[in-house]
C-alpha cells in the first residue's frame, strides 16, 4: 500500500491526519506520520498543511509546492536555532564542569 495512492490533489482537498490514519488502518496518527516520512524519503512529494484543519495532499501546482518548501525551510531554520542554543548550553555546562572538577 502506498499512501500516495489515497491522497487527493490540491491543498483544498487535504485529508486530515486522523481521517487518513483511519482510512488506511493505522493504529495512531504517529504511525501514519512515520509511514509518510518513509515515502517522502523514498521520493514521494507528499505535501501537508496545518491551516484549515490541516491534512495531507498531492499537488501539481507550483505555488502549493513552493509554499510547502517555504514551510519546511522555516521549520528547519527554527530547529537549527534550537539545536544551536542547546549545544551552546551543553558546551557551557561542560566547560563549567571541567573548571569545577579541576
Amino acid at each position: 500500500m502506498k499512501i500516495t495512492d489515497y491522497l487527493p490533489t490540491g491543498r483544498e482537498n487535504a485529508i486530515p491526519s486522523k481521517a487518513l490514519a483511519d482510512l488506511l488502518g493505522f493504529d495512531t496518527v504517529r504511525d501514519l506520520q512515520k509511514a509518510i516520512e518513509r515515502e517522502r524519503q523514498a521520493g514521494a512529494v507528499i505535501l501537508s498543511t496545518c491551516s484549515d484543519g490541516g491534512g495531507y495532499y498531492l499537488s501539481n501546482d507550483p505555488l502549493e509546492i513552493a509554499a510547502f518548501i517555504r514551510t519546511l525551510h522555516n521549520r528547519a531554520n527554527s530547529t537549527l536555532r534550537s539545536l544551536e542554543s542547546a549545544q551552546a548550553a551543553l558546551d557551557e555546562l561542560q566547560g563549567r564542569g571541567r573548571e569545577v572538577g579541576d
